[in-house]
């Protein structure tokens, strides 16, 4: 069971969107009076539950019994105030089929384990966005992390680190379904389950179970506060039939240690997998991203877990340029940065610098294609 909180400090519900199983319940909470919580959308009411209105204290629950999207909304102010919610509904179990079973990934494919990003997070368009995919037939059990303080102690010793991070979880709509400061505000006993829980109190930390689709993680300051942090997504259903694909992370690239610093594991035994490293500035500038002080001529490095440079590229069309052009992943612009390349098993990193130790907002992108 999952709880919603209603009306908790205004016109919104406290998650907006949870993710469930069938034959799991939602039970929303009032923290304050005449709200409810009404299946459909505002005005046209789907008839699957319906509070009524009620007062601050009141609680009410509702068990889903098929799997799909739902959304739901206030009756009062759900079309003048933007008052609504999404209870997205899993299948606890695979459907059995009578004639096959299904194929384990086979020994030598690689496939993105746990990814972080490590950057400078400033305000705005500054902050550190972290973007993902789950693909396959299974929902997938993540722990997301936001890291500042830790980065200020050893092994890392950084200064100038993210004092009080904050982490919020969206769905491939837009639509916010988690949010958290600090990580035993809620969750406390999951996420401590896991073993990922962040080493100091004030960092975040989210644990959700996500179906097939697109994710976005945007880490900022509390109070718009701005420091070196972490975002990582750790994958800790390794056994389902659903993985970690396509991760890509926009924010601010400074120099020294303040560059971007992507980081991921391909795991899944002794073979290869080839991957697509890019990154970019110059396309931010324009539409739909229409952002201002991108990075102008970014720089990309893909590094081992030895230390030692994979490749490196300035100009993508400088290195690879028929290669990368048939992968159908060129970047848009002439001075933007892309390797192609076959990596064992093992932890990788992608760092976005500028040439000639220039800054600005960048986007650096990890793509798998087998």
């Amino acid at each position: 069971m999952v709880t919603v909180k209603v009306a908790n400090g205004g016109f919104f519900f406290t998650p907006s969107s949870v993710t469930i199983h069938t034959g799991d319940s939602v039970l929303w909470t009032w923290s304050s009076s005449g709200h409810s919580s009404t299946s459909g959308s505002p005005g046209t009411p789907s008839g699957l539950w319906d509070s009524g209105i009620l007062n601050q204290g009141a609680t009410f629950m509702h068990t889903c019994n098929a799997a799909g999207s739902f959304s739901y909304y206030c009756t009062p102010h759900g079309a003048c105030c933007g008052m609504v919610g999404t209870v997205i509904v899993s299948n606890s179990t695979p459907t059995p089929s009578p004639t096959a079973t299904p194929t384990p990934t086979p020994a030598g494919t690689s496939r993105l384990g746990n990814i972080s990003t490590r950057g400078l997070v400033q305000t705005g368009s500054g902050v550190t966005v972290a973007g993902f995919i789950v693909t396959g037939t299974d929902s997938k059990t993540v722990v997301l992390r936001g890291l500042g303080p830790t980065l200020s102690q050893p092994p890392f010793n950084i200064p100038g680190t993210l004092a009080d991070p904050t982490l919020q979880l969206f769905d491939g709509s837009g639509h916010p379904m988690w949010f958290n400061d600090n990580w035993k505000d809620t969750q406390q006993a999951q996420i401590q389950a896991t073993g990922r829980a962040p080493p100091n109190d004030f960092e975040s930390a989210i644990l959700q179970v996500l179906p097939p689709g697109n994710y976005t993680a945007i880490l900022s300051g509390k109070n718009g506060t701005t420091g070196v942090g972490l975002v990582e997504v750790y994958d800790i259903s390794p056994g389902v039939f659903a993985q970690l694909t396509n991760v890509s992370t926009r924010g601010f690239v400074g120099t020294g240690q303040q560059v971007m610093i992507g980081g991921f594991i391909t795991s899944g035994g002794n073979g290869a997998a080839q991957v697509v490293v890019r990154g970019l500035g110059p396309t931010l500038s324009q539409p739909p991203f229409n952002l201002s002080g991108t990075l102008a001529d970014p720089v990309v490095t893909l590094v081992d877990g030895n230390g030692n440079v994979v490749q490196n590229n300035n100009d993508w069309k400088n290195t690879q340029q028929a290669a990368i052009q048939a992968t159908g992943l060129a970047p848009p612009n002439d001075l933007e940065a892309a390797v192609l390349a076959t990596v064992t098993a093992g932890h990788y990193t992608a760092i976005l610098s500028g040439n000639g130790s220039a800054t600005g907002i960048g986007l650096v992108e990890v793509y798998t294609l087998r």
